[in-house]
């Protein structure tokens, strides 16, 4: 028996297997049976040639997997300001909710952002030409909006240039009100926002003011909590998160409880690729990681 010269290829193998026998799979490549039993037993080499082709198999499968989730019947609904490529989706997703809407402005974020998730709705380009009337209702309204004008380098690089900042910076600043005009048209049950900490004390306090002043007036009851990202991935990044609830609840977001930092925190090596030949580039079709595990050069 010959060993395997290609571990990502054979690994991709056994992932496609897990969903298609070996006639369906011969059937889709123009292959025998026989060839795909040999490639399986290891008597014939798989050929790298054929990553491209289980990859997009792979993906196909993906899809169609996320389009049954979708069609699911879902616990709440939500939509997904300023959404990047997903991010407070996924974990909003996990718990049983079903996106209705999505707002990202740039090109290649909306490319990831559909590589995640599908076709299953279109995806709004700039929020500020969007009609709050036309959004979906929706049970949570999510949000991590622009933080540049907040950032402590954001500030300090306008500064420095001598541009206005905060809510005065009419091209980033002001987005936060896109938020609250959605928020006065739909009276979602509940909102989530994210920013930098320094919004709690940009401009002396006052920034964060107007934002808690406008989300109050809107009937929300808010609570908000800066929390470290170190909790929960190898990274010191802090973020403001601001809750809301329209009906009155015991909750509070400083009262939960985060996973303690211990030795079982997560770690930048338990991120990095190991590089030691047991991980297999199975979605970039060998184009990052060698056969050998190794990462390719740039």
């Amino acid at each position: 028996m010959k060993k395997f010269e290609n571990i990502e290829a054979l690994e991709m193998l056994r992932q496609v297997r897990k969903t298609k026998s070996q006639k369906s799979l011969a059937d889709q490549r123009g292959k025998c049976v026989r060839t795909i039993s040999r490639w399986e037993s290891g008597e014939t080499v798989l050929p790298r040639m054929v990553i491209p082709a289980l990859k997009g198999i792979l993906e196909k499968d993906k899809k169609i997997e996320y389009k049954q989730k979708s069609n699911q019947k879902e616990d709440f609904t939500f939509i997904d300001l300023f959404a990047g490529i997903g991010g407070i989706r996924i974990g909003f997703e996990s718990q049983g909710g079903k996106c209705v809407f999505t707002s990202e402005w740039d090109d290649f974020a909306q490319k990831t952002y559909r590589d995640n998730f599908g076709e299953g709705h279109p995806i709004a380009g700039d929020i500020t030409q969007v009609d709050a009337k036309l959004i979906p209702d929706h049970d949570v309204l999510l949000a991590g909006f622009p933080c540049q004008p907040f950032s402590i380098a954001g500030v300090s690089k306008k500064n420095s240039l001598g541009k206005p900042h905060g809510f005065e910076c009419a091209t980033q600043g002001t987005l936060f009100f896109d938020v609250a005009r959605i928020l006065a048209e739909k009276k979602p049950k509940a909102f989530l926002l994210e920013n930098v900490k320094n919004l709690v004390s940009h401009d002396k306090g006052n920034t964060f003011k107007v934002i808690r002043e406008t989300l109050e007036e809107l009937g929300y009851h808010i609570s908000w909590r800066v929390m470290a990202g170190k909790r929960f991935v190898p990274q010191h990044r802090e973020r403001l998160i601001i809750v809301g609830f329209l009906n009155s609840t015991e909750f509070d977001l400083n009262k939960l409880e985060l996973p303690e930092l211990s030795e079982k925190s997560p770690r930048m090596k338990d991120i990095l690729h190991k590089e030691d030949g047991s991980e297999v580039d199975q979605y970039d079709g060998g184009r990052y990681i060698d056969e050998k595990g190794k990462v390719e050069a740039k």
